[in-house]
């Protein structure tokens, strides 16, 4: 019999704010432990909440074998791998007071915004332990401030969006940036229909086709990468990977739910245009003989599960200005869209930027964008940048149909 522990500690504050102010505040502690044991080709669960009684869970763990729960038992190698990147951000007990004159600033420098959601700070550590002698610790810390704009007088839910996370905090930078934001704002600016680089984070870009790169439906023939394995599909820049490296995804554990470890803690899916794996299990990759992509999720009580924690594309360009030289489109809001079976994709953009040279211009009315999957990770993908005002942050453009609605 094997066996694996998984204890899960999280420490997290977020303050509620509306109008510009903090209104509540909530604080919560939760632990949750996980022993899973593997016998005769199954499985058996058993989580709990709060500290973790090993020996009580793994006699619950044997017993849930009697439930005939089929699961491979490859539980990976001996090693030892502690990544500590806790860090005390802002003291909890101080929070409120930094946040509240952040927020007073930020208002005295957006006046014509009403400012309303939710700033959080995380701190989380997640142990691994397998009866094969492997030891995993992954840790650390994450401040987000999410706050929608209001447009004082539009009438309109949301406006614009301030956003911003990471494992520091520099006040007069973030300041610095979301006032640029929003003098840009309130500067109109103009583009004419056709091709134009859009800039955007990965996730917004890409997020619609992850489904095409699930190991199910890419076995069931239900994905348009259906037996492409192994061959270039894409752009030769094109690297794809799930990022649970702490250095860029703050809040990420660098092994996935079942032990596995990627180089550079970054799963490749696409590797140089090659599609090189697939979102798997390791149920799921032994079922239909696919390579294990290693981002196993899994709630505390229950067997693994897919999991993707966010995609990391490997940086093409220098600076923005190097990758987008000229007029761009910077995409900051887009909802409604949606990509068709044939894996044509468009959506209407409720907040767009108009770039030139890497630089703000000015607020574009409201547009449409389009393209086709394996054109906007094919062709038409021009890079990526990690040129934000903030470190860390990608962005990648992509050449696609821009319609002025």
């Amino acid at each position: 019999m094997e066996k694996e522990y998984i204890i899960e500690k999280q420490h997290s504050i977020t303050l509620n704010v509306t109008a510009g102010q903090i209104d509540s505040y909530r604080e919560l502690e939760k632990t949750t432990g996980t022993v899973r044991v593997y016998e005769n080709g199954c499985i058996g669960v058993a989580g709990c909440l709060g500290e973790p009684d090993e020996e009580a869970l793994t006699a619950q763990a044997k017993e849930a074998l009697a439930f005939g729960i089929q699961y491979p038992c490859s539980l990976e190698g001996e090693a030892e791998i502690i990544e500590d990147h806790d860090k005390e951000i802002i003291p909890a007990a101080e929070l409120i007071p930094v946040m509240t004159d952040f927020l007073k600033r930020l208002g005295e420098q957006c006046p014509k915004m009403a400012l309303t959601n939710k700033i959080s700070l995380v701190h989380g550590k997640t142990e691994y332990r397998n009866s094969l002698g492997r030891h995993l610790v992954s840790s650390g810390a994450n401040l987000s401030i999410a706050l929608v704009g209001q447009n004082r007088g539009s009438g309109n839910l949301m406006d614009m969006f301030f956003a911003w996370q990471g494992d520091d905090f520099d006040a007069d930078k973030i300041l610095a940036e979301f006032k640029s934001e929003y003098d840009a704002f309130y500067i109109p600016a103009d583009i004419e229909s056709g091709r134009w680089p859009v800039v955007a984070m990965p996730m917004d870009l890409y997020g619609r086709f992850l489904q095409h790169f699930i190991g199910d439906l890419y076995a069931a023939g239900a994905s348009l990468l259906s037996g492409k394995l192994g061959e270039k599909v894409f752009s030769d820049k094109l690297t794809f990977c799930d990022d649970m490296n702490p250095d860029s995804s703050f809040e990420s554990c660098f092994f996935d739910a079942e032990g596995c470890a990627a180089k550079d803690y970054r799963p490749v899916v696409i590797e140089n245009g090659v599609l090189k794996a697939l979102i798997t299990t390791k149920k799921t990759a032994e079922q239909y003989g696919l390579p294990n992509s290693g981002t196993a999720n899994a709630p505390y009580d229950g067997v693994p599960s897919l999991g993707f924690h966010g995609p990391w594309l490997a940086k093409t360009a220098g600076s923005l200005k190097e990758l987008v030289p000229g007029k761009a489109v910077l995409m900051m809001v887009a909802s409604g869209g949606d990509a068709t079976p044939d894996g044509h994709f468009a959506t209407p953009v409720q907040l767009a930027y108009l770039l030139e040279d890497g630089k703000l211009v000015g607020r574009l009315p409201e547009i449409s964008v389009g393209g086709n999957f394996f054109d906007m990770l094919g062709k038409d993908y021009i890079g990526t940048a990690i040129d934000w005002p903030f470190k860390k942050v990608q962005l990648c453009a992509v050449t696609m149909d821009v319609t002025k609605n």
